[in-house]
């Protein structure tokens, strides 16, 4: 275990330059209008990809941990019902580009972005069995050196004057590299494996499994994505770019919080199918983990949150100094709410982890209303935003301690 999170480590650094600090280099050199449509059609198009994601890594991730025997027939069954639904994507991308517009989602930027966005979604699909089989050393070389090069190809494109065009353009190429080294690296650690065409029925089966994975999944990047959306509509291009500048703190320390989950998952899931008294021991360890991660970046933020601003993005994001104790917050519960619901998923309540996630975005949904109702500022949208984090977190637990309980009964 400590191997394992000695390993992980190392990829949270690689994650942050993707996650964190190419996003604080590409607002400092565009400032808040080129960020801001950056921001927005990023985002737009992770949303789309959300028909391909459809859950199915964290769907490998639990199964193949907990049935490691079946690992090569989970991952091809898996894999031809994701394809599947490639066609549902490019159909509803298509719809979007027509509802929108190009002076809101422009083809030249919105197509590499969302070539980039499928490829790290199948990525990620094939990089999930090798931390179901306890392979972080082979997950670790691939995330930093993938990782790595996104940095440097991006930011070296960015550096040079390059648009955001260009950008999304090296956001595709680095992905492409990370998903050819997955497959190739995955294929050595199970020779066995065979991707050819699943039965007829296969896909079928596949999606009566994963349907509340792909739920949650969606949700869950709903919570990352669909807020500089709704706050575009909002306030403008200009407004998006400075949230967009906070969000992208929350969301690249948020990245984080799946690689204590892809080592704490597969453990889990095996003391909880077999009952194992150390499941309780072992969530409290995995949720005071997650809580110290959030708590540990979201402080200074709280603390000195004008001079944290003027450090990652400079004089052009005046204004964000004033919001950035509101994102510390959500970032705070986001760890609370995911702490949660890494245990309840490795304890097979997937369906439950849905129940919370949809309520939650309800509330959200209806505070929401309630703001633009008002006429109400940017920061009750963050308000908001906490509150139903706050609720989430609190309808994770409750199902993780009824079922923690069960197995110490």
């Amino acid at each position: 275990m400590k191997k394992n999170f000695l390993f992980t480590s190392i990829s949270i650094g690689s994650r942050l330059l993707t996650g964190l600090v190419i996003f604080v280099l590409l607002a400092r050199l565009w400032g808040p209008t080129d960020f801001g449509v950056f921001s927005f059609v990023f985002s737009a198009c992770a949303l789309l990809t959300l028909i391909v994601d459809f859950g199915f890594a964290g769907y490998l991730l639990r199964e193949v941990g907990a049935e490691p025997g079946k690992a090569g027939r989970l991952i091809k069954d898996a894999l031809w019902a994701k394809l599947s639904l490639l066609i549902i994507l490019l159909l509803a991308a298509s719809a979007t580009g027509a509802l929108l517009g190009a002076p809101v989602f422009p083809l030249q930027l919105a197509l590499p972005l969302l070539l980039a966005a499928i490829t790290l979604s199948f990525a990620d699909f094939f990089l999930a069995p090798l931390r179901a089989l306890g392979r972080y050393d082979a997950e670790t070389g691939i995330v930093t050196s993938t990782n790595a090069l996104q940095f440097v190809i991006a930011g070296s494109v960015a550096c040079s004057g390059g648009s955001p065009i260009a950008v999304a353009w090296a956001f595709f190429a680095s992905r492409m590299f990370y998903l050819t080294l997955a497959i190739h690296v995955l294929r050595r650690v199970i020779p066995s494996l065979s991707l050819g065409k699943s039965g007829a029925t296969a896909p079928h089966r596949t999606f009566k499994r994963v349907w509340s994975y792909g739920i949650d999944g969606a949700l869950t990047t709903a919570w990352g994505q669909l807020d500089v959306i709704v706050v575009r509509a909002l306030y403008g291009t200009q407004a998006v770019g400075i949230y967009a500048a906070g969000q992208k703190i929350v969301q690249g320390v948020s990245a984080l919080a799946p690689v204590v989950g892809n080592v704490m998952i597969p453990n889990l899931a095996r003391q909880a199918r077999s009952g194992d008294p150390r499941f309780q021991r072992t969530s409290m360890l995995t949720a005071a983990a997650m809580l110290g991660i959030g708590g540990l970046f979201a402080a200074p933020m709280l603390a000195m949150p004008e001079q944290v601003s003027a450090l990652l993005f400079g004089d052009k994001f005046q204004g964000l100094g004033q919001l950035l104790p509101f994102f510390a917050l959500i970032l705070a519960l986001k760890y609370l709410a995911a702490g949660a619901g890494i245990v309840i998923t490795s304890a097979g309540l997937q369906a439950k982890r849905v129940i919370t996630q949809f309520i939650s975005m309800m509330v959200f949904a209806i505070l929401i209303t309630f703001v633009i109702c008002s006429g109400m500022d940017i920061k009750f949208f963050l308000i908001s935003y906490a509150v139903s984090m706050f609720l989430f977190g609190i309808l994770n637990a409750r199902y993780w301690l009824r079922f923690s309980n069960s197995i110490a009964l």
